[in-house]
């Protein structure tokens, strides 16, 4: 990738402004300039695209030890970009949803656009066990307190659906046949 070039310099201009320009180029400039092509280029290998970044995995607050003020640091950020991306998967599922709905219209929206609406249903209830009533101030230590007594009261309670799908599928199948029973304009019974 070729480097950005800084804005030219006007020669004849002022003799003292090209002599500092000059002097300031072949003293600085050059030498930096000429490293960094023969040396840092050559080795830094090929370019990698920025939306393929991986970060590497770091210890979950669970394994950090007591002390360890980076290890809780670095859990932390892990924690918020993890929410952000979940954030944004949800987010993506909702506006593949609404294109659906929107293309197929509110009445076909139902059988046509179910798998959306499930993948939607699934990922909300996914963020939502994770993320959701920690109140506004929360870290990853709120998180993983809130998924131990989550598994806690699960073990308790194994027959609890939490996902809530058997409501989902009540609401669909009345929805599905009160639609049924609105006669169409042109419909003959």
């Amino acid at each position: 990738m070729p480097e950005p070039t800084p804005p030219e310099h006007v020669y004849g201009l002022n003799k003292w402004s090209d002599l500092g320009y000059t002097t300031i180029d072949m003293l600085y400039l050059r030498p930096v300039r000429w490293f960094h092509r023969n040396f840092v280029e050559r080795f830094r290998g090929s370019a990698y695209p920025y939306y393929h970044r991986k970060f590497g995995t770091v210890k979950t607050i669970d394994q950090c030890e007591i002390q360890d003020q980076i290890c809780f640091y670095e859990a932390e950020m892990s924690f918020l970009r993890e929410k952000r991306i979940d954030t944004m998967i949800v987010e993506i599922l909702h506006d593949r949803l609404t294109r659906c709905i929107a293309y197929e219209g509110r009445i076909d929206a139902l059988d046509k656009c179910a798998k959306e609406k499930d993948a939607l249903f699934e990922s909300h209830a996914n963020w939502y066990q994770k993320y959701g009533e920690m109140g506004v101030p929360h870290s990853c230590i709120d998180a993983y307190m809130k998924q131990k007594h989550h598994m806690i009261w699960m073990r308790r309670h194994p027959e609890v659906d939490l996902k809530g799908w058997a409501i989902e599928r009540e609401y669909e199948k009345k929805t599905k046949d009160y639609i049924k029973s609105i006669p169409m304009p042109m419909e003959t019974r």
